[in-house]
């Protein structure tokens, strides 16, 4: 399936839609300095930061949910591919690579067990859906056409990079691993949206799995 596609989005709202996304690490540090936590300020950034993306760019996430329900199959096996791939490569990075994952400090869970549903969910889905719309914002006046392979490409090196940048490891030597990590991250995104023309499974996919890292895993 090429990846071809119609502008719809004015730059004016992709240029709002980014500085919404640039609004986390600023909630984040000012929060931070509150509240004393740095797990609970990133989830009040991440969860006021999607809904607003979500809320702001309605029918850019309307559309895509259309999408996935008008080609409800195609949407399950592309949510299935993602999954298992994305799975599977968190797990090589956490045994192997070593590059730093976004995820809430586990004492968190203990001593605040009421914060653990909203914590689960900004660390999931608010996470994921704040990385696909960006996603698709940013890309939405790229005309590809055929060069599939180099659209994925594309968007693992950039928003890779952005993503590194915006959740940078706290310890330095991380970030070439962190970079590897997001780079196959974004690519499956690119993919996963070429096959369906949705974000819907790249959300959903990311979601299940980091949910399964925090019940599982971490808590």
């Amino acid at each position: 399936m090429n990846f071809v596609r119609s502008t719809t989005m004015s730059y004016k709202r992709i240029a709002l839609s980014f500085l919404i996304f640039l609004l986390v690490p600023v909630i984040r540090f000012l929060l931070r300095s509150v509240i004393g936590s740095d797990t609970l300020a990133l989830m009040f950034a991440l969860n006021f930061a999607a809904w607003l993306l979500i809320i702001y760019d309605w029918e850019l996430f309307g559309l895509h949910w259309n999408r996935a329900k008008e080609n409800l199959s195609d949407t399950i096996i592309y949510v299935i591919v993602g999954f298992v791939v994305l799975f599977f490569w968190t797990l090589i990075n956490t045994r192997y690579l070593k590059g730093s994952l976004t995820l809430p400090d586990p004492s968190v869970f203990r001593t605040d067990p009421i914060a653990g549903p909203p914590v689960r969910f900004a660390y999931s889905f608010s996470l994921a859906a704040i990385a696909n719309i960006e996603f698709k914002c940013l890309t939405d006046h790229m005309k590809i056409h055929a060069r599939e392979a180099t659209m994925i490409l594309v968007t693992g090196f950039v928003f890779g990079l952005l993503y590194t940048l915006m959740f940078l490891p706290s310890n330095l030597s991380q970030i070439p691993s962190t970079y590897l990590y997001y780079i196959v991250v974004f690519s499956l995104f690119s993919y996963l949206y070429n096959q369906t023309h949705s974000i819907l499974p790249g959300i959903l996919s990311y979601t299940a799995v980091y949910l399964c890292l925090m019940i599982f895993f971490i808590a």
